[in-house]
Protein backbone atom coordinates (compact mmCIF):
# COMPACT_ATOMS: atom_id res chain seq x y z
CA UNK A 1 0.00 0.00 0.00
CA UNK A 2 1.59 3.27 -1.16
CA UNK A 3 0.34 6.39 0.63
CA UNK A 4 1.04 10.06 0.04
CA UNK A 5 3.56 11.80 2.33
CA UNK A 6 2.32 13.99 5.20
CA UNK A 7 3.85 17.06 6.83
CA UNK A 8 3.77 16.18 10.52
CA UNK A 9 3.14 12.45 10.53
CA UNK A 10 5.20 9.48 9.40
CA UNK A 11 3.98 5.90 9.13
CA UNK A 12 6.64 3.22 8.82
CA UNK A 13 5.17 -0.26 8.74
CA UNK A 14 2.57 -0.08 11.47
CA UNK A 15 4.43 2.51 13.57
CA UNK A 16 2.89 5.99 13.56
CA UNK A 17 4.90 9.00 14.73
CA UNK A 18 3.90 12.65 14.91
CA UNK A 19 6.23 15.64 15.35
CA UNK A 20 4.62 18.98 16.14
CA UNK A 21 5.86 22.19 17.75
CA UNK A 22 2.69 24.19 18.32
CA UNK A 23 -1.01 23.64 18.99
CA UNK A 24 -1.83 24.79 15.45
CA UNK A 25 0.49 22.15 14.00
CA UNK A 26 -1.11 19.58 16.33
CA UNK A 27 -4.56 20.41 14.95
CA UNK A 28 -3.24 20.05 11.41
CA UNK A 29 -1.62 16.74 12.35
CA UNK A 30 -4.96 15.49 13.71
CA UNK A 31 -6.59 16.37 10.39
CA UNK A 32 -3.81 14.53 8.53
CA UNK A 33 -4.24 11.48 10.73
CA UNK A 34 -8.01 11.41 10.26
CA UNK A 35 -7.54 11.69 6.51
CA UNK A 36 -4.96 8.89 6.54
CA UNK A 37 -7.32 6.77 8.63
CA UNK A 38 -9.97 7.13 5.92
CA UNK A 39 -7.44 6.17 3.21
CA UNK A 40 -6.29 3.10 5.11
CA UNK A 41 -9.91 2.18 5.85
CA UNK A 42 -10.73 2.29 2.14
CA UNK A 43 -7.76 0.06 1.41
CA UNK A 44 -8.92 -2.31 4.17
CA UNK A 45 -12.43 -2.57 2.72
CA UNK A 46 -11.05 -3.31 -0.74
CA UNK A 47 -8.78 -5.97 0.73
CA UNK A 48 -11.72 -7.53 2.58
CA UNK A 49 -13.66 -7.75 -0.69
CA UNK A 50 -10.70 -9.44 -2.41
CA UNK A 51 -10.23 -11.78 0.55
CA UNK A 52 -13.89 -12.79 0.49
CA UNK A 53 -13.73 -13.48 -3.27
CA UNK A 54 -10.50 -15.47 -2.87
CA UNK A 55 -11.98 -17.54 -0.05
CA UNK A 56 -15.00 -18.35 -2.20
CA UNK A 57 -12.71 -19.29 -5.11
CA UNK A 58 -10.69 -21.63 -2.87
CA UNK A 59 -13.87 -23.28 -1.56
CA UNK A 60 -15.21 -23.66 -5.10
CA UNK A 61 -11.94 -25.18 -6.33
CA UNK A 62 -11.87 -27.67 -3.46
CA UNK A 63 -15.51 -28.60 -4.05
CA UNK A 64 -14.90 -29.15 -7.78
CA UNK A 65 -11.81 -31.23 -7.07
CA UNK A 66 -13.69 -33.49 -4.67
CA UNK A 67 -16.56 -33.88 -7.16
CA UNK A 68 -14.08 -34.82 -9.90
CA UNK A 69 -12.44 -37.34 -7.63
CA UNK A 70 -15.80 -38.94 -6.80
CA UNK A 71 -16.85 -39.12 -10.45
CA UNK A 72 -13.53 -40.43 -11.62
CA UNK A 73 -13.42 -41.75 -15.14
CA UNK A 74 -11.34 -40.87 -18.13
CA UNK A 75 -13.49 -38.05 -19.46
CA UNK A 76 -13.52 -36.01 -16.26
CA UNK A 77 -9.73 -36.21 -16.04
CA UNK A 78 -9.30 -35.25 -19.70
CA UNK A 79 -11.67 -32.30 -19.30
CA UNK A 80 -9.70 -31.01 -16.31
CA UNK A 81 -6.47 -31.16 -18.31
CA UNK A 82 -7.77 -28.86 -21.03
CA UNK A 83 -9.63 -26.44 -18.77
CA UNK A 84 -7.80 -23.16 -18.22
CA UNK A 85 -7.32 -22.52 -14.54
CA UNK A 86 -6.42 -19.20 -13.00
CA UNK A 87 -3.94 -19.31 -10.15
CA UNK A 88 -5.69 -18.88 -6.81
CA UNK A 89 -4.84 -15.84 -4.73
CA UNK A 90 -2.89 -16.25 -1.51
CA UNK A 91 -5.48 -16.00 1.27
CA UNK A 92 -2.89 -16.17 4.07
CA UNK A 93 -0.97 -13.20 2.65
CA UNK A 94 -4.17 -11.18 2.48
CA UNK A 95 -4.98 -12.06 6.08
CA UNK A 96 -1.48 -10.98 7.19
CA UNK A 97 -1.87 -7.68 5.33
CA UNK A 98 -5.31 -7.19 6.89
CA UNK A 99 -3.79 -7.72 10.35
CA UNK A 100 -1.10 -5.10 9.61
CA UNK A 101 -3.74 -2.64 8.40
CA UNK A 102 -5.78 -3.18 11.57
CA UNK A 103 -2.69 -2.57 13.68
CA UNK A 104 -1.93 0.63 11.73
CA UNK A 105 -5.49 1.89 12.22
CA UNK A 106 -5.19 1.18 15.94
CA UNK A 107 -1.91 3.12 16.13
CA UNK A 108 -3.44 6.05 14.22
CA UNK A 109 -6.30 6.14 16.74
CA UNK A 110 -3.80 6.10 19.61
CA UNK A 111 -1.90 9.07 18.11
CA UNK A 112 -5.11 11.05 17.62
CA UNK A 113 -6.16 10.47 21.24
CA UNK A 114 -2.72 11.40 22.57
CA UNK A 115 -2.55 14.64 20.55
CA UNK A 116 -6.10 15.61 21.54
CA UNK A 117 -5.20 14.95 25.20
CA UNK A 118 -2.12 17.18 24.97
CA UNK A 119 -4.20 19.91 23.30
CA UNK A 120 -6.71 19.76 26.15
CA UNK A 121 -3.94 20.11 28.73
CA UNK A 122 -2.39 23.12 26.98
CA UNK A 123 -5.65 24.98 26.24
Amino acid sequence: MQLTPMRFTTIEGTEVTVRVNSPQEAKTAIKELKHRKKEVGLHRRALLRRLKAATKAHARAEREASQRARRGGLFSRARSLFRSQKPLQDVEAMERELHLIDETLHNIDICIVQIEGKLLLHS
